[in-house]
């Protein structure tokens, strides 16, 4: 165990005052943060002012909203105007490309006689605008659309808003009745993590297999071995990096955590501002006033982060990531002893990764249906396991469940270093022979 130890501390080291380490340790939360922190400013705040010209042909929004219908030509109408978007209309057909190249407006809605009927219209600009944008133009006209639709079908529109509810479900699981049950949110909370494990993994995995590639190239090994058995060289070099690997997340998720608070603090009022609207959109909010929807998007917020079980899952966040990294890393670790050069790799990748993959596209579908059974038969298979199960954990994964995964996970972890041992005692000192599969099953059997 002492010379375990000595190699684990050998590559901890070796790995972690690396400049490439250095630097990826510390650019990543910057460009993972500045990521999250910039596409919520810029999908929420836009702070470009719009000038939105209607082009309705057939005049029936500007004859049910404008005071004077006579007054046709370009007219400011009764749509809701603010400080960053204002709307004109026109009966008359408009030259879109100079019209926004004057710089007179800045996007141009056309309606035609199908409009009313299906709500598809075309929108024209020079810029892409931004979802907020889009949204209150889009919000506005489908207020008014549905005013000329009630009105065509006699009916009073007052009446008709008094009658009109949208339906939403209040989930309740009836095994925990008293705790809300916001099923999607957590499942994609869970699937963020399991992202994670998929990548550090596979990462961290092939920095293992390189590694010992090189020292097998390099000769290192030889003298290596004269000192320590195989398998203690190869459990240093597996729990060595796995250490490296679970420094960086920890140092990743302090920095960012520090990035995504400041940049919060700095953009505070436009992320407040861009989130309410994008709720009034909706219908949410209207008429609201503001320090109450700042008041409802605090406790939606909050309510929502209360009820995922952080210690669940984070306790199953390192156990998966440890039991699923030391099973790929000692079958990463037998490839790159099994090989000469990384050419070679390719054909043992395959089936290595093939259910990294797997567990990635298992997690996509869950998304969809968080609970469904192929969720829990891939929670129990070891090799998807450490992703699937964060999803089900987040969910709520029964006890049984986790039991019998994480148990599984355990003697397949046994199971697959005693296979990969095998393999590394006999592929670290063998040179200038191309291995098979046929090779590789002698060197798993041989007694010696």
């Amino acid at each position: 165990m002492n010379k375990i130890g000595l190699i684990i501390k050998r590559e901890y080291l070796n790995k972690v005052t690396k400049k490439s380490f250095i630097l990826m340790t510390f650019l990543g939360p910057l460009l993972f943060g500045g990521l999250i922190v910039g596409v919520i400013v810029m999908s929420l705040a836009d702070n470009k002012s719009h000038q939105v010209l209607l082009v309705d042909p057939k005049g029936w929004i500007i004859e049910e909203e404008v005071v004077k219908p006579a007054q046709f030509g370009i007219q400011r109408n009764r749509f809701v105007d603010d400080a960053q978007m204002q709307f004109f209309f026109t009966t008359k057909e408009v030259n879109e490309t100079a019209e926004l190249k004057s710089g007179a407006y800045t996007m141009i809605v056309v309606l035609d006689s199908l409009t009313y009927a299906d709500g598809k219209c075309q929108l024209f600009y020079e810029s892409v605008p931004s979802m907020v944008a889009q949204s209150k133009v889009q919000g506005e006209l489908e207020n008014v659309l549905e005013k000329w639709r009630v009105k065509q079908k006699g009916i009073d529109y007052n009446a008709y808003q008094s009658i009109k509810q949208s339906v939403k479900f209040q989930m309740t699981n009836v095994n925990k009745p008293t705790e809300k049950e916001e099923v999607f949110q957590k499942a994609g909370v869970g699937f963020a993590l399991a992202i994670i494990i998929y990548f550090f993994i596979f990462m961290y995995g092939v920095q293992v297999m390189r590694g010992v590639m090189e020292e097998k190239t390099n000769r290192i090994v030889e003298v290596i071995v004269s000192s320590v058995r195989p398998f203690q060289l190869m459990m240093g070099k597996v729990i060595g990096i796995g250490l490296v690997a679970l420094t960086q997340f920890l140092m990743w998720i302090v920095l960012t955590g520090v990035i995504v608070s400041i940049g919060s603090f700095i953009y505070k009022d436009k992320l407040v501002s861009g989130a309410a609207l994008v709720q009034q959109q909706g219908g949410i909010t209207k008429g609201v006033p503001q320090p109450a929807v700042d008041e409802l998007m605090d406790n939606q917020v909050i309510n929502f982060f209360y009820d995922i079980p952080v210690a669940d899952l984070l306790f199953s966040f390192i156990f998966f990531f440890i039991g699923g990294y030391l099973i790929y890393a000692s079958l990463f670790a037998a490839i790159g002893a099994a090989v000469d050069q990384e050419a070679d790799t390719q054909q043992f990748m395959m089936p290595v990764t093939l259910p990294l993959i797997f567990a990635y596209i298992v997690s996509v579908m869950m998304m969809n249906n968080p609970d469904g059974s192929i969720g829990t038969i891939f929670s129990i298979i070891p090799l998807t396991s450490p992703i699937v199960m964060m999803i089900k954990v987040a969910i709520g994964a029964p006890l049984w469940l986790r039991i019998v995964s994480m148990f599984v996970l355990v003697v397949s972890f046994i199971f697959f270093i005693w296979l990969a041992a095998r393999i590394y005692r006999v592929g670290i000192l063998m040179y200038g022979k191309k291995t098979t599969y046929k090779e590789l099953w002698k060197w798993i059997r041989y007694s010696g």
